[in-house]
């Protein structure tokens, strides 16, 4: 699914969110930025993707200097973006490099420009610290561009604020509850962990010699016949998530398992929606175009028409108020969310004392 907007900019206020700014967030899928430029905006800020004359992809201010025209609404001429109001063109550098309007006088204007890097099938952008940078902290998430996976994906602009959709990734216990064809003893009576490491956050689930899902059944030709289910969340600060979702008859080694591996990249749009990029590979029945269109919209289904309301509605209830004022119960399957939401919490303060220290 396609996003098809992007709000109107808080020109001239602060940000109302509060974000970690010196991180990798997911831009978008590498392969839908083609010729034609987007218009997004990232913690609030109105960014425009691009590609350059060589195909490089390329993310600056999403506004125009001159009357606050939306970049990414514009073409690429020359390799260089070309505002739709008045055309003005921008390099990739920020820099404007023609003025179609006598006398030809580039302005002095030097628009903020986002690393951003392709890697994993995915465009990375780094909305902080330019010169803090480093491509090799991205998490590896290389099965979505080796050929030996089949992946079905997606994207969409979810209502809520973006720590709750990786609140609802962690805690797997929702699936009996929210999604029908999900139901499965595993997510609520099997083994549960949650620890971190480093600055991830992990959340692990195992039920053996149990029934899957039936929706989950389907996907792996497992019809009623009894599996050993492992599944391995793992958070990436801020918000990417990769879940190792493993399945196999009793007994079998959890390495040979039957393997689905899905991303859940949340990145904050404004403290009230969100980009959601999701997918799912399988190494079976590759080529499989009707197998694939159905698995795509179970999952489509499951992650939009049954997450996504859900959380919206509980953002509304939450009317902007801070998740830990509002005092909120914890349960046994919230290990994982709370974990995650207090490291983010102190990476966010940690960044914020060594900027007040330069």
């Amino acid at each position: 699914m396609s996003e098809e907007r992007a709000p109107v900019p808080r020109l001239g206020q602060e940000p109302r969110g509060t974000y970690l700014r010196n991180t990798w967030y997911v831009a978008g899928w590498a392969s839908d930025l083609g010729t034609q430029p987007q218009q997004r905006t990232f913690l609030e800020e109105p960014v425009a993707l691009f590609r350059d004359a060589a195909g490089v992809a390329q993310a600056i201010t999403g506004r125009c200097p001159h009357r606050f025209a939306p970049l990414g609404h514009g073409t690429v001429v020359d390799g260089a973006l070309m505002c739709p109001y008045h055309g003005l063109r921008f390099s990739g550098a920020g820099v404007c490099v023609h003025n179609p309007h006598p006398g030809g006088q580039l302005p002095d204007a030097n628009l903020q420009v986002y690393p951003l890097v392709e890697r994993h099938a995915l465009l990375w952008i780094w909305m902080g610290d330019a010169a803090k940078a480093d491509a090799s902290l991205i998490p590896d998430f290389s099965w979505l561009s080796d050929p030996k996976w089949e992946a079905v994906r997606g994207v969409t602009v979810a209502e809520g604020h973006y720590e709750l959709y990786s609140d609802n990734i962690l805690d797997l216990s929702h699936a009996n509850f929210v999604h029908p064809a999900l139901v499965a003893s595993a997510f609520t009576e099997g083994e549960r962990k949650f620890w971190q490491n480093g600055s991830s956050v992990f959340a692990e689930y195992i039920r053996l010699n149990d029934h899957l899902s039936v929706g989950i059944s389907a996907v792996m030709g497992t019809e009623g016949r009894r599996q050993d289910f492992y599944g391995l969340v793992q958070w990436h600060a801020p918000a990417v998530l990769y879940f190792d979702f493993r399945a196999g008859d009793p007994g079998t080694p959890r390495e040979e398992c039957t393997l689905l591996p899905s991303l859940h990249a949340f990145t904050p749009e404004t403290p009230d929606t969100t980009h959601y990029f999701w997918a799912t590979a399988r190494d079976y029945k590759l080529g499989d175009a009707e197998f694939t269109a159905a698995m795509r919209g179970a999952l489509e289904f499951a992650f939009e028409q049954e997450d996504m309301p859900i959380i919206r509605d509980s953002h509304r209830l939450m009317r902007g108020a801070d998740f830990w004022d509002l005092r909120p119960v914890i349960l046994g399957g919230d290990g994982g969310g709370v974990r995650a939401r207090r490291m983010l919490q102190r990476l966010i303060d940690r960044e914020r004392e060594a900027s007040a220290a330069a």
